[in-house]
């Protein structure tokens, strides 16, 4: 199997929502207020790929919703990368900078 590393970013969330007590809103997992994070698609690439359940609320608003680590979330949170099986990843790009006027 490849291993997936994760960005800094992914880390400090998979980080934040282990150390919760409860599952955590989608708003307290915006630990850096960026351009990256501004409309929450952060969360939604994390669901994709498998780091993150979404336990309650939707993908159109990611910021309501609450989130919880899976088995592959708990790796990464503790080592930085995980197993990724190949082929299971719809996505092109997750992680993807919006485009701003130039």
């Amino acid at each position: 199997m490849p291993v997936l590393p994760v960005t800094h970013n992914q880390w400090q969330v998979l980080r934040a929502v282990k150390r919760s007590r409860k599952p955590p809103i989608g708003r307290e997992l915006r630990l850096s207020p960026t351009r990256g994070t501004k409309d929450g698609s952060f969360l939604t690439g994390m669901v994709r790929l498998g780091l993150l359940s979404r336990i309650s609320g939707t993908e159109k608003e990611p910021f309501e919703a609450t989130y919880a680590l899976t088995e592959t979330g708990k790796h990464a949170a503790e080592y930085g990368e995980c197993d990724f099986p190949s082929g299971t990843m719809s996505v092109s790009n997750p992680t993807q900078k919006p485009q701003g006027k130039r």
